[in-house]
């Protein structure tokens, strides 16, 4: 066998055992609960749920082997410590489920930022219309309120009442257009803010997309240099 080609046997074999490497370490990470409940059955999953946290249990790794195991039944505090434990990792793994599916369809959503910012504009400017049309609205009450406030003051103390009614409806609409305003005034703030926070984590999104797509540069991509023929 020539040099050559055994160098080539040695990287290829080189090669063939760092991948087994890689697979074996990422194998190793994972790992399985068995675990028995109340009534003997016995059950598997990545996580252990708070109901079971004072069972005996086996820790396993995805390649069979057992990680760790606890025969013995927890002390109240130890179950007490585990069953928070087991909700908080349980909290978080939603949390990140969450967050990974909101990632998701912000990419989905918005191509680019000035797509968003459109989308955005649009739905502040729709709420922006409203406020105007209540700031309108108001303003001609109580217009029609100053109106019939002098009308009864000229009434004195006989005011018709139909005219006590007028003034009464007047007043009402007033107090519901307020309360409209107040509220859409408030969505208005945590509709800017949600849009705020979105369009900051679609920008990072978009950039480590970017980063993780950008073709690697250097050696490798350069043009091999060719030897000079000799004249």
């Amino acid at each position: 066998m020539g040099l050559h080609k055994r160098s080539t046997v040695r990287l290829c074999a080189f090669a063939s055992l760092s991948v087994a490497a890689v697979l074996l370490s990422a194998a190793t990470e994972a790992q399985l609960y068995r675990w028995t409940d109340e009534n003997g059955k016995v059950h598997y999953s990545d996580t252990i749920p708070p109901s079971a946290v004072d069972r005996a249990r086996r820790e396993i790794r995805s390649d069979g082997i057992v990680k760790g195991q606890m025969d013995r039944a927890l002390t109240p505090e130890e179950r007490r410590a585990a069953a928070v434990k087991a909700a908080e990792d349980d909290k978080a793994r939603i949390a990140k489920e969450e967050r990974e599916r909101k990632d998701k369809a912000l990419l989905l959503t918005y191509a680019t930022l000035a797509d968003f910012d459109r989308v955005r504009d649009r739905a502040i400017g729709l709420i922006d219309a409203d406020l105007l049309a209540l700031k309108n609205r108001l303003s001609t009450l109580d217009t029609q309120r100053t109106a019939a406030k002098k009308d009864v003051t000229s009434a004195g103390k006989k005011v018709p009442p139909k005219l006590a009614r007028e003034l009464e409806d007047i007043e009402a609409q007033i107090e519901d257009g307020t309360a409209a305003q107040t509220k859409r005034i408030r969505e208005r703030a945590q509709t800017a803010n949600t849009y705020e926070q979105e369009r900051i984590r679609l920008a990072d999104l978009i950039a480590a997309e970017a980063a993780a797509n950008k073709p690697a540069t250097g050696a490798s991509n350069a043009p091999s240099a060719q030897p000079k023929k000799k004249s």
